[in-house]
């Protein structure tokens, strides 16, 4: 099994561990008795959604954060803890404010889980990154689309290398993450679960409206100043 795992330790001994299998399958026809009405699909469904209630009586990434969420609901985003990321290859470990460590988790189930929107990411929560600095998050993103295209372009078709899909895609997540806010603060009331998705749509916000912007914060890592020139 394909998996990565999340472990939080925190100060006063609690610790949580989540177990996300990146290939898991989903049966929308198989839905645990009690499930919560805050996963229904038609509950704050995304503006986007290509789902229709005929099919899926619950929202796919929903079901997956559901345990997540309520894991946190009672702790604050501020809360300190100690998380270690083991994933196939290696591990990261860091001490961190509870709304990063979310954040890092959550994008991974949603990024892994059945949503038709969130599907644009799969590939890269094949290559997870916990933490990823903003640079670093603009860097994989344009990087793992660059790729894409480039296989695009090896299969005769016409890659897009203007990156017009990448602002697109992320002008879809934030939508997508604005009604998965919605959802968390009207289910759970909890800042660590809102402050998280919050984050997400800040990234994605940060692709969309100022994509070349956000490019040239990282074109020195490519072209440094002391090499101008040569």
């Amino acid at each position: 099994m394909n998996s990565i795992h999340y472990y939080f330790t925190f100060d006063d001994g609690l610790e949580l561990k989540f177990s996300v299998d990146l290939d898991r399958p989903y049966d929308p026809k198989k839905i645990p008795a009690g499930t919560p009405d805050w996963t229904l699909l038609g509950n704050n469904q995304c503006s986007n959604c290509p789902l229709s209630k005929a099919e899926h009586s619950h929202c796919p990434a929903a079901l997956d954060l559901d345990k997540v969420a309520r894991d946190f609901q009672k702790l604050p985003s501020h809360t300190k803890a100690h998380v270690r990321v083991v994933t196939p290859e290696r591990e990261y470990v860091k001490r961190v404010g509870l709304e990063e460590g979310v954040r890092a988790l959550m994008g991974l189930i949603m990024a892994t889980s059945a949503c038709p929107v969130f599907g644009a990411l799969k590939a890269n929560a094949r290559m997870h990154l916990p933490f990823a600095s903003p640079h670093e998050f603009i860097t994989r993103s344009a990087s793992m689309y660059l790729m894409r295209q480039y296989f695009i372009a090896r299969e005769g078709g016409t890659p897009d290398w203007e990156l017009k899909g990448l602002v697109k895609t992320n002008e879809q997540l934030q939508l997508v993450n604005h009604a998965f806010w919605q959802r968390t603060v009207t289910a759970f009331q909890n800042d660590a679960n809102s402050k998280a998705l919050l984050s997400f749509f800040t990234l994605s916000s940060s692709v969309s409206s100022s994509l070349d912007a956000q490019l040239a914060k990282v074109k020195p890592i490519f072209f440094p100043a002391d090499s101008a020139g040569s």
